[in-house]
């Protein structure tokens, strides 16, 4: 594994702050029994976190943008089920 430079994690996030937390987070769910996302054959779970993050794996994203994601992944859930019971309706119609 190469050792990255600033520049190379300034492309991540300007945060050394926020890639050491990125990085922290993503080891402990490797270590909690996640499966790496790349092929390695490292076996440090910082390391294997450290690489998925350099090779573009794992995403860092805003507090902001998070809360964001989930509002739209809600409004799609919630834009399916009202048109599984609109398919439901009418197929129920249809078998009067």
């Amino acid at each position: 594994m190469n050792i990255m430079s600033f520049g190379e994690i300034s492309k991540i996030t300007d945060s050394r702050y926020q890639l050491a937390t990125l990085v922290s987070n993503r080891a402990r769910e490797i270590v909690d029994g996640d499966e790496a996302l790349i092929d390695t054959d490292l076996e440090n779970p910082v390391s294997i976190s450290i690489e998925e993050i350099y090779e573009g794996a794992v995403k860092f994203t805003t507090k902001e943008r998070f809360e964001e994601i989930q509002r739209e992944k809600e409004e799609r859930a919630e834009a399916l089920r009202k048109e599984l019971e609109l398919a439901q309706g009418e197929e129920e119609s249809d078998e009067k």
